[in-house]
């Protein structure tokens, strides 16, 4: 009896999660507003993963939106891309669609990120002085700047730099700590490559570009799935004042990117961030 009230409740959630979301279809005579496609309402976020990553239809972004269900767990609203029109937003679920992945789907539509308070409550808390580490600088168009390599890998022949092309790969599936993140990124092997790492703080401000947004990185790119509702780390430590050097033993925080607006922050070493890897090919 106790299994059917819970199978129940968990079949009346589900229902309600995804049959009458918070952000129902929109009109596109509606201004100020955004649109991405909810593909999955999951309580494993692995599962979407490999799902996602099994596709040849991509998109620039993926966020999520956390549930947490009292007396059923946590649930997680996937979406995927960012679009200023209804129909654009449409026309890619209908790829999804064609391409495997359920019919259930809807286009959801935001008048506000999800995440945009967050990112500008810690850009108020954190904010770091123009002198000590000034805004990305506009990047000038560059053609064919950036080569796939076809092996997961893409080369910034501006910088000659080789990046990782999918930001949420499973062997990065969850935001860690930045010495879980430094780990990660030393056993990891890609493109026939052993040697990446976390990009330093310099590295990611090659890439940002904030007369854009969502993702804040310089256009055109080949990146996909790349996360915009969490920063990403990067290796460089944050200082606190002049005596305390970067790189000293014992400095707690590090800088991280928040690519929905293209914003530098540093936060605690112990707090979660997610892993974009990046190489310096042998010359």
């Amino acid at each position: 009896m106790a299994y059917h009230r819970k199978s129940t409740f968990v079949a009346v959630m589900w229902f309600c999660l995804v049959l009458f979301p918070a952000h129902i279809m929109a009109a596109d005579d509606q201004r100020d507003l955004f649109y991405s496609v909810h593909v999955d309402t999951a309580g494993n976020i692995e599962d979407v993963n490999r799902k996602i990553n099994r596709l040849k239809v991509t998109e620039k972004i993926i966020f999520w939106e956390q549930r947490d269900v009292k007396g059923v767990g946590t649930y997680y609203k996937v979406y995927l891309g960012w679009y200023e029109a209804f129909k654009p937003a449409r026309r890619f679920m209908r790829k999804l669609q064609k391409a495997g992945w359920k019919k259930s789907m809807a286009v959801h539509w935001f008048k506000h990120p999800p995440w945009e308070q967050k990112d500008q409550s810690e850009v108020a808390a954190k904010s770091v002085s123009e002198d000590r580490l000034p805004p990305a600088p506009p990047q000038v168009a560059m053609v064919d700047r950036f080569v796939d390599n076809g092996d997961g890998t893409v080369t910034d022949r501006q910088t000659g730099l080789m990046w990782i092309k999918n930001g949420w790969r499973m062997e990065f599936l969850a935001a860690v700590s930045w010495d879980a993140a430094m780990k990660k990124c030393a056993g990891f092997r890609a493109g026939n490559y052993t040697d990446w790492r976390l990009p330093t703080v310099e590295e990611w401000r090659s890439l940002v570009d904030r007369s854009v947004s969502v993702p804040a990185l310089v256009e055109p790119n080949p990146f996909e799935n790349i996360i915009t509702h969490m920063p990403y780390w990067s290796r460089s430590e944050y200082a606190y004042g002049e005596k305390s050097a970067a790189g000293r033993a014992g400095t707690r925080n590090s800088y991280t990117v928040m690519l929905y607006s293209g914003s530098f922050n540093h936060q605690r070493k112990s707090e979660p961030a997610f892993i974009l890897p990046v190489r310096t090919p042998a010359p």
